[in-house]
């Protein structure tokens, strides 16, 4: 394996309320941009210093995580790559109450699935493994900016409370 830095940004604050008045579920959410809020977060985010030590943006496809790498795009003057496999961790059925209820199950379980779960979701082999896999084409940059998700950056920086926008730094063997 290659050791590759990555910079994880998470995305800035997303505003459901549009696709929330029109009852979209699942992904549906997933087109949801930011706030006014989560755009003055990415404004910030797009003058810190560390992305610019970077060689290359891979942002997920999701709305709010691609909404808010263009803001870095725009201020770093890096490639942007775009990968649907960094979407957020998955839970297999849909609702918040359902996603609520896997969150607690994953975290009780340390990220497995036990065999008789209520709520089928994502588990945190399966997630790490995603990830991995989608970053290998990238193996020849040295420093990447991934903007991403909460819970799937939590697979590789596990102690630390995410907040929208946080620029954690970590070095992954892909």
């Amino acid at each position: 394996g290659t050791k590759m830095k990555i910079i994880f940004v998470r995305h800035g604050e997303p505003d459901y309320r549009e696709l929330e008045e029109r009852s979209y579920t699942g992904f549906g959410m997933d087109l949801a941009p930011l706030s006014e809020e989560g755009r003055q977060q990415a404004q910030e985010l797009s003058e810190h210093s560390l992305l610019h030590s970077a060689d290359l943006l891979v942002s997920s496809a999701v709305t709010r995580a691609l909404e808010t790498a263009s803001y870095v795009a725009c201020a770093t003057g890096l490639p942007l790559r775009v990968e649907p496999l960094l979407h957020e961790w998955q839970v297999y059925e849909s609702g918040v109450e359902n996603f609520e209820k896997a969150r607690t199950l994953f975290l009780g379980n340390n990220g497995f699935l036990p065999p008789n779960s209520p709520v089928q979701y994502e588990t945190a082999v399966e997630m790490k493994s995603r990830f991995l896999e989608c970053m290998a084409k990238y193996r020849e940059h040295q420093t990447v900016v991934v903007v991403a998700h909460r819970m799937l950056m939590r697979q590789f920086v596990p102690n630390e409370t995410i907040d929208f926008c946080q620029v954690i730094e970590c070095e992954i063997e892909i």
